[in-house]
């Protein structure tokens, strides 16, 4: 790849965030008062029935939270009904405010963190509290007000495990074999130790997200998506990406596509083959995606015979709880925060991130931590959630301006690298990943429908974000709807599409491997000095 311009891309002007919302709801107080004067007169009846114990408001059995039998005593269930009494009429509320669909977005974010926050199980009410407390004759609490007083000194946003000796990665984690074979300032470049005694000709090139550590996709032996493509014969190489400092501020996505390119020259010199196939996870994917826009524009199109996706936000005007949290004028702050630090800091993407899901990564890990005293459980995927990593202040920014404007709907309105960027210019096959119950990507911001090029294929399994891709042969209960995606709307391609049980990672590798080349025989990577697998820079905090 020649030399190009590590090209900063343009942020337009944004407007308000959550606080004009909350604005637009005090005007309603005096534009729509009997509306208001309704919500409080049945909130108030729903109460009064629930503190005399005539409420018939619907159990909570399904919800863990409310799982101990203490929750069937009468105070507690009288506790429960107050909690519910105001929270059942305001979906009525919500929908009879004069506001726009943004505003009442935002509100039912922000009413669903209050919610969330309220609930009795927080409470030292908590029967399940209460009982710990009597059989340990009060030492749970003093455990928890001492787990309470470590983290608040450690500065950790939320209650998290222990992760000091939990596991180790190289023999627990990332543990799959192989060479670390170039190392970059950006990335270190690992190839895999095949498994079989001929692969495919043409290597796989995984691109990670630069948010958190690549080794989701080589978790643990029997759940590594590497794994799994080594099984099938292909040959893996990987990117893992550097935990950048403040003298990396000026990183954006012009450098990451550029360093995205250097890992593909050096992975079809080491194979020895001209073309290879590339696969992009999350925000990895829209570099991956990028790259071959570029490379269309550039006239290196040739290099690749095949891309695949996986929950990738092709269209980038996601309707989650994650933009509602930083609405514009808060994203703003936030670039004017990483360009202060040179980075968006770990604890801040890690908060960010679990306050999508606050009764699950927030409030049930402080009760256990902090109301039972008792160390939060640990698996692989917990760890890894942990082990977050910073991002250079250009990356912030850009992936910002990616939300703000959607660039990637309008052919040649992002200019990378020298190069107008167009989608639908690309001609490479693709095959496309999402989660049907994604709160990160919804899945039909992941669906390529008219905005790429090429012959197109989708898979839609139904499991969140995480989950969906961690997915191996066996798995119960997996399934997936799969099919050309033809259509350009993502619901008509779903009422169409088929049902398959099982993992999506056979049908992804069998895809692959028709544009992977014939078989050859296998090389095992040499030591180049760099040293094994999983590499430095995947330990570097």
């Amino acid at each position: 790849m020649p030399d190009t311009p590590q090209g900063r891309l343009h942020t337009t002007a944004i407007p308000g965030d959550i606080s004009a919302t909350l604005l637009a709801l005090l005007r309603s107080l005096l534009t729509q008062p009997c509306h208001h004067a309704g919500y409080l007169r049945r909130a108030l009846g729903q109460l009064v029935l629930a503190l005399q114990g005539k409420s018939d408001l619907g159990a909570l059995d399904d919800d863990p939270r409310f799982a101990h039998p203490g929750w069937q005593q009468p105070a507690a269930q009288r506790l429960l009904q107050v909690w519910q009494a105001w929270q059942q009429p305001l979906t009525d509320w919500l929908t009879g405010l004069n506001l726009a669909d943004h505003e009442r977005a935002q509100l039912r974010w922000l009413l669903d963190q209050l919610a969330a926050a309220a609930a009795p199980s927080n409470s030292l009410l908590n029967p399940a509290i209460l009982a710990e407390a009597r059989a340990s004759n009060g030492q749970s609490l003093c455990r928890g007000a001492h787990h309470l007083w470590q983290d608040m000194l450690s500065g950790r946003p939320f209650a998290q495990p222990n992760l000091d000796t939990q596991y180790r990665l190289g023999t627990d984690l990332a543990c799959t074999p192989g060479q670390v074979i170039a190392r970059h300032a950006e990335f270190e470049l690992i190839c895999y130790t095949p498994q079989q005694a001929q692969v495919h000709e043409r290597p796989l090139l995984l691109v990670p997200p630069p948010i958190n550590r690549f080794y989701l996709l080589d978790l643990s032996p029997g759940n590594s998506l590497v794994e799994h493509a080594l099984e099938q014969g292909l040959q893996v190489y990987l990117i893992s990406w550097r935990n950048p400092n403040p003298s990396h501020c000026n990183w954006g996505l012009g450098r990451y596509v550029s360093a995205c390119q250097r890992a593909l020259n050096e992975t079809r010199l080491h194979s020895g083959s001209a073309q290879a196939t590339l696969t992009g996870i999350c925000s990895g994917g829209l570099i991956a995606a990028l790259l071959c826009a570029w490379q269309q524009a550039a006239g290196y199109a040739q290099q690749l015979s095949a891309l695949s996706l996986l929950v990738t936000p092709l269209d980038t005007r996601l309707d989650t709880d994650l933009v509602r949290l930083n609405g514009p004028a808060a994203r703003q702050r936030l670039r004017r925060q990483a360009w202060q630090q040179g980075y968006l800091d770990e604890r801040t993407s890690g908060a960010a991130f679990g306050w999508m899901r606050p009764e699950q990564l927030v409030w049930t890990p402080a009760v256990t931590r902090y109301g039972l005293g008792r160390e939060l459980p640990c698996n692989p995927v917990v760890y890894w959630g942990h082990d977050h990593t910073r991002l250079p202040a250009q990356l912030v920014d850009d992936l910002l301006d990616l939300f703000d404007r959607d660039p990637l709907g309008l052919p040649g309105s992002l200019q990378l690298n020298g190069e107008a960027i167009d989608l639908q210019a690309i001609g490479l096959p693709s095959w496309h990943l999402a989660a049907r119950r994604d709160h990160i990507v919804p899945w039909q911001n992941a669906y390529p429908g008219s905005r790429m090029g090429g012959e197109k294929h989708f898979t839609l399994c139904h499991s969140g974000h995480i989950q969906g891709l961690l997915c191996p042969p066996g798995h119960p209960r997996a399934h997936y709807h799969s099919g050309s995606a033809s259509s350009s709307n993502a619901d008509s391609w779903l009422a169409s599409a088929e049902v398959k049980q099982g993992s999506w990672w056979p049908r992804w590798s069998d895809w692959l491997k028709q544009y992977s080349g014939p078989l050859v025989e296998a090389r095992q990577p040499t030591d180049g000095g760099h040293g094994p697998a999983p590499g430095r820079y995947v330990q570097q905090h």
